[in-house]
């Protein structure tokens, strides 16, 4: 059974409510995650509020990163094992106990890095990426200001 938050209706933080429902079939290429963390970013709140373009209509579980433990592995799946500390892009779902992502959108939690740290990669990094490359069209020899940084 997954637990998840799902928002119901548009507003505050009182909008979002528990639900469950059962799991998801593990299709071959696939992984089963069980949740530690997940990551709570801008888009979320903005989502929640109804203010965000790409989110569904509700109700919806929204949530865009998690990290956590596999606990179990698809059929074709040859990179991972149960066990294993990771942490995944979502787009939206990732506000729940359990979820099943294809391989490819997950990634090993780096050595020393707790979940809730690794659940807060994958937007930060993909923005940062995108800017960089894609926005900015930084380039080898290019000089680059961080005033800040997630």
């Amino acid at each position: 059974m997954v637990h998840a938050m799902q928002i119901k209706r548009w507003g505050g933080p009182e909008v979002l409510q528990w639900v469950s429902y059962p799991d998801a079939p593990l299709p071959g290429d696939s992984l089963r995650i069980e949740v530690k963390a997940c990551g709570v970013n801008f888009a979320d709140l903005m989502m929640r509020m109804g203010l965000y373009p790409e989110a569904p209509s509700v109700a919806f579980v929204p949530g865009y990163e998690v990290a956590g433990v596999i606990s179990e592995v698809g059929r074709e799946v040859r990179d991972f094992a149960v066990g294993e500390a990771v942490l995944a892009g979502t787009y939206f779902g990732g506000y729940v106990s359990s979820l099943v992502l294809p391989s490819a959108q997950v990634a090993r939690v780096p050595e020393g890095l707790s979940f809730v740290e690794a659940a807060s990669i994958p937007v930060n990094f993909l923005t940062a990426w995108v800017a960089l490359q894609e926005m900015a069209r930084v380039r080898k020899e290019d000089r680059v200001i961080v005033p800040s940084a997630a």
